[in-house]
């Protein structure tokens, strides 16, 4: 994969050089990397040929960015985060810190009514292989270890012995919280099952954050402010949405 991507990037970069040397490459990083935690807004490459060195911006949605064009019940919710990024936020902030000064050269946070994550990405030639190599490399590994913590994070959480027993979609959960409405399908939840539920997301998560990063990691700023963004998270005091919403409807259109 990393050689197809490689081949796909090189030959775009034959075909729509510009006056700057950048590329807009949005589309096949999409179809690589675009999921249901994550969506690449954008992305730029510039390679300017062999020997050369070569770097790639992107711009990443979480799903704060995917879930935008659906209905809202809540649009005050405030604080840092959404919790609806939670499965794709923890993991990704992890990995900026883990992969300072190893292939991801710059990184930010853009907050806003949806969060963004600016990540740009180096490759330098070397005496086997050319800059876009190991610029694709540095960006397939970063983005294929973003995908597996996520997994384990949702896997994790799915057998916390607390909430095991309960078979119901997290990120529709999560989305609830966030002030976006439930999907018709989606069974309500008694506000004490949302916060028990809630809380064992937090604790799934800030036990992944030690499991990836060493103490002096876990000390950054970026990971101590989403901690205590973790630490202080509540649930919302009513969800709109769901198989309760749907029978309120149906019945007014009865009488």
């Amino acid at each position: 994969m990393i050689a197809e991507l490689e081949k796909q990037l090189l030959s775009l970069c034959s075909q729509y050089r510009t006056a700057n040397g950048t590329i807009d490459v949005t589309l096949p990083l999409q179809v690589v990397f675009n999921n249901a935690d994550r969506n690449v807004v954008k992305a730029r490459l510039r390679y300017q040929g062999p020997g050369c060195g070569s770097w790639l911006a992107m711009v990443v949605g979480l799903r704060s960015d995917i879930l935008a064009p659906f209905a809202r019940f809540d649009n005050g919710r405030g604080g840092l985060y959404k919790p609806c990024d939670i499965l794709s936020l923890v993991p990704c902030l992890s990995l900026m810190v883990a992969h300072q000064n190893s292939g991801l050269a710059v990184s930010a946070i853009a907050k806003g009514v949806a969060t963004h994550l600016v990540l740009v990405f180096e490759g330098q030639p070397d005496s086997k292989s050319d800059s876009m190599r190991s610029l694709t490399t540095s960006v397939w590994a970063f983005m294929k270890r973003w995908s597996d913590w996520t997994e384990v994070l949702l896997s994790t959480i799915r057998r916390d012995p607390c909430v095991a027993e309960w078979d119901f979609d997290w990120r529709e959960f999560l989305a609830g919280e966030s002030g976006f409405v439930n999907m018709p399908w989606f069974k309500p939840m008694t506000y004490p099952s949302r916060a028990l539920a809630l809380e064992r997301v937090v604790v799934t998560s800030k036990s992944l954050i030690t499991s990836v990063l060493n103490q002096t990691q876990t000390e950054d700023p970026i990971i101590k402010s989403l901690v205590s963004w973790l630490d202080e998270l509540t649930p919302v005091v009513e969800v709109a949405g769901g198989l309760e919403s749907t029978e309120e409807v149906e019945s007014q259109s009865v009488v």
